[in-house]
């Protein structure tokens, strides 16, 4: 019996992918595409990431890119700016609180096309 595709239904992840894809294609960006790839996972390997791992990860002024949810469980002890697609009420207010950003995915592509000097934490 042949796999059954799955059709994504979310129009704003939908339009994000697509807008990857053609970053991704102008800039000559192949984090995008990575990107790409894990936001086209099925649902059920959503990810998400607590602010203990973006703190192990990443250093101060950091991009870093969370092809998922944002937790609040843990700290963070510098400032970085974080895209995500989602974040709990938490995890926005420590990121702040630390004088981080809190942006979406799609504004960090406008910002930076090339990619370059960004992190993916999954």
């Amino acid at each position: 019996m042949a796999k059954q595709k799955t059709i994504k239904t979310n129009f704003e992840l939908i339009r994000l992918t697509d807008a990857l894809r053609a970053s991704a294609n102008q800039h000559q960006a192949r984090i995008w595409k990575k990107l790409v790839r894990v936001l086209d996972a099925p649902a059920s390997s959503a990810v998400q990431v607590n602010l203990s791992r973006l703190n192990r990860c990443t250093d101060a002024g950091d991009v870093v890119v969370v092809p998922g949810k944002v937790l609040g469980a843990g700290a963070i002890e510098h400032p970085i700016c974080v895209g995500a697609l989602g974040f709990s009420e938490n995890a926005r207010l420590k990121i702040i609180a630390a004088s981080g950003t809190v942006t979406t995915i799609g504004e960090i592509v406008q910002a930076l096309p090339k990619g370059s000097n960004i992190k993916i934490i999954k």
